[in-house]
Parts: structure tokens; sequence; C-alpha cells
């Protein structure tokens, strides 16, 4: 169902929308990965700040972990060079790929200034990881192998014993391995990212709706993972008509329930619309665990499928309530739309800053980080890094936070549940900069 014209937001950062936004059209991600190349200016190459450079080469030596640079070619990588390197080395070897300046400024505000709050901060994080204890990795490590033993258990005890309780004990399971396989999607190729897939989400699609869109261009027209849900749930600030306006509080939960199976919908949808350049092999990895719990359990297929059915849809509320409550959606939080910090020079470590509040209760807990999406300002300055080592830079964070006159806004898990809900029903933009709020 595309957006109506009275759905589509006009961006306050000046980023310049891609056709889909302008006209109405269905959004899909391979319509949003060739879109951008429109509005990115790259040249048919990659960008990376002014400079267009040719990294075909690299590929052709480097063919594991680069999946993203190939997906990214015609797009400005700035965001995405800067938060996935933390040293100044990959910096030097891009040299060598250097074609040419870009005709065209950048499509948005965001900088990376030498002496601005994100590189500064990163350069103070590069000294802090050197002591930190390798030890809080391999629990992230354990503890998603743990999960995935107990998913793979309960999920064949549940069929096997007809028990829904079993089954929704599995669901959350499911849950909790699909939020905590995000840990590794960000990295290059390694197989516990795969296990996001027993969601039946891909990560291919989710590499570019959240590691190339949302995680680059937060609460942005160009956050993927925000048009996706659209005009269903618009986070926004536009005028809404009041049917649509707080109908979205009904249709909210019934996209918790339905997140996984509408992934796989959309999948076939964009397959059949893009000739399968969406599949790859990989995807059987989603039935690797209806095919335990059939051959495990030894009952009947249908009897397994409608298990597993039930295991998903309730995996797909844990994951749906969770992920669109977690860290961006409050009145205070910074949507397009809204006034923001700065239209010029806008520090992007800032515009996450804007972009993010942190729960209480998550912080502080590596079980519970790794499978709610917790310490998610951090995650999203530093991606690539270990859930398990996020809590080791607070000490650092703060002081680089200090040092510009900026804070983290830690709130509570309900105030993050209430104010999502207001957001979807909020029309009027913030009037005022995003500011911090009294914690």
């Amino acid at each position: 169902m595309p957006p109506q014209a009275e759905d589509v937001p006009i961006s306050t950062l000046g980023i310049e929308p891609p056709a889909s936004r302008k006209h109405g059209h269905t959004l899909t991600v391979e319509v949003w990965l060739d879109e951008k190349k429109d509005t990115d200016r790259a040249e048919g190459l990659w960008r990376v700040h002014d400079g267009i450079y040719d990294l075909t080469d690299f590929i052709d030596k480097h063919p594991g972990g680069s999946e993203w640079i190939t997906l990214s070619k015609g797009l400005d990588i700035t965001e995405a060079f800067e938060v996935h390197h933390l040293t100044s080395l990959p910096e030097e070897m891009l040299k060598k790929y250097y074609v040419k300046k870009a005709d065209r400024k950048r499509n948005g505000p965001f900088t990376f200034k030498e002496d601005g709050f994100y590189r500064t901060l990163k350069r103070e994080i590069q000294k802090t990881l050197k002591t930190v204890p390798k030890q809080s990795s391999k629990m992230s490590n354990f503890l998603i192998d743990a999960l995935v033993f107990f998913l793979f258990l309960f999920s064949t005890l549940a069929v096997r014993y007809h028990s829904y309780g079993l089954g929704l004990l599995s669901g959350l399971f499911l849950g909790m391995v699909t939020i905590a396989s995000h840990n590794y999607i960000h990295r290059k190729d390694n197989w516990r990212m795969y296990l996001w897939q027993f969601s039946l989400m891909q990560v291919r699609e989710f590499r570019i709706s959240h590691v190339l869109s949302h995680h680059l261009h937060t609460n942005t027209i160009d956050d993927l993972e925000i048009s996706l849900l659209e005009p269903l749930l618009q986070y926004m600030p536009i005028d809404k008509k009041p049917i649509r306006r707080f109908g979205c509080l009904l249709i909210a939960p019934i996209i918790w329930v339905t997140f996984f199976h509408g992934s796989i919908l959309r999948r076939l949808f964009e397959a059949i619309k893009f000739g399968g350049r969406n599949l790859k092999i990989t995807d059987l990895t989603s039935f690797t665990l209806p095919a335990a719990m059939w051959i495990l359990s030894g009952q009947p297929f249908l009897d397994t499928m409608w298990m597993w059915t039930f295991i998903l849809f309730v995996g797909s509320v844990h994951y749906g309530f969770v992920g669109l409550h977690a860290a961006h959606h409050h009145p205070d939080i910074f949507h397009d739309g809204d006034t923001p910090r700065a239209v010029e020079d806008y520090d992007w470590g800032l515009s996450q800053l804007d972009a993010v509040m942190d729960r209480k209760e998550i912080s502080g807990s590596h079980f519970l980080v790794l499978t709610n999406f917790g310490d998610h300002c951090l995650h999203h300055m530093f991606p690539t890094l270990d859930h398990g080592t996020l809590d080791h830079l607070y000490p650092v964070f703060k002081k680089v936070l200090n040092q510009f006159g900026a804070e983290l806004r830690m709130v509570s898990q309900w105030d993050t549940i209430t104010g999502g809900f207001q957001q979807l029903v909020r029309t009027k933009p913030n009037p005022n900069p995003p500011r911090s709020i009294e914690i």
C-alpha cells in the first residue's frame, strides 16, 4: 500500500527524497536501493565525503566480508565508512581508489570534522578498547549459543507434546535469538548472523534496511526501517487524518504479530518483481528450525508446521514490541520534520544522540543488552563492536559528552513504550531543537 500525498514528510534536514517518497510509489528494499543512487550523488561509484572512489578492485581482492560494499555501489557511504572503521588505516587505504572530487555537495547536513564530537569520541574509544577484556565478546557468543540450544529444545518438545506453553516459551527464545543475532550482522560474514533468518527475515534485506539505512540516517526520510512501516505506522510528525492517526494504535499490535510472516511475504513479492535478485542459498537457514522440529519430534508434518507457525507469531510479538519501543520513538526524540539541532555542519554523532533514548533497566546487564537492543546509542556510534564491549565504554563516552556539553538521555522502559504511541499520534513538528530531559 503506497503512501498518500498527505503522508509524505518533508525533510527539515534538507535531504532530497527518493522518487517513491515524492510520488507515493510502493516502497521496497530494492526500490530504495535503486532510487537512492539517484539522490546520493556518487556518480555510479562510491562516495566518501566529497570524494568519488572506485572500490571494484578492493571487492575483487576481498571476496569475503564485503557484501555491504557491493550493495552500496552508487551510494554515498560516508557514514558507513566512518562508523565501520575505528582506526585511520582504512582511510589511508581508501586513497588508492580515489577517482575525483564529487561534482555536487552531499545530500544531507551530516559532517565528521576532526575536532567534532564523533571523531573525538572515536579517537578516545580506540584507546579504551585496548583495555576491554576479551571475555566480553566470548560471553555474547555463549549467551546466543545457549539461546539457540533452548530454542531448538523447547520447540521440539512443544510439537512432541502438543504443548502451547512450551510453544510460548520457544517463541520468546526465538525473539531473543533474533535480536541477539543482530549483534553479528554489522560485521563481516559470520555464521551467527544467519541465526537472524530463523525468524524468516533475510540477512541481505536487513543489511540494506538496517545497516545501510537506519543506522546511518536514523529517523530521517532516508531511514528505510521507518519508511517500510508507512502508511500503516507513521512515526514522522506530519498531518494525519483522525482515522489513520488513532487507527495506528490498533494496527501496531497487529504488526507486532505479523512481523515475521510479513517479512517472507514481502521477500516473495520482491523476488517476483525483481527476478529473484534478493534471494540467496543461505535463505534456506530460515527452515532449519521447522526441519529439526519435524525430524526430532517424530510428529506429523502438518502438526509441526502448525506449532512452528505459533512459535513464529510469539517470537514476532517479542521482536516487534521490543524493536519499536527500544530507543527511537518518543515526542522528545528528533524525527525528520522537527526542528533539527543544525541544518549545516551537523555532527553525525550528535545527530545520533538526538535520535536515541536509552533505557535504565536494560543498560548494565549483558544479557538484557544483547536480547533487547540495549546500550543503543553506543551501538549506533560503533555498530561493529560486540554488545558486551559497550558497557566498558561508558566512562570515556561520558567524558566526551561533558567535553561537548551533550547528554545521553536515559529513561525508563515505560517511557519508551508510552512515548512510542505518543509519537504515532503526533502531528505537530517540534519547533524546538533536541534537548536533554531531566532524569
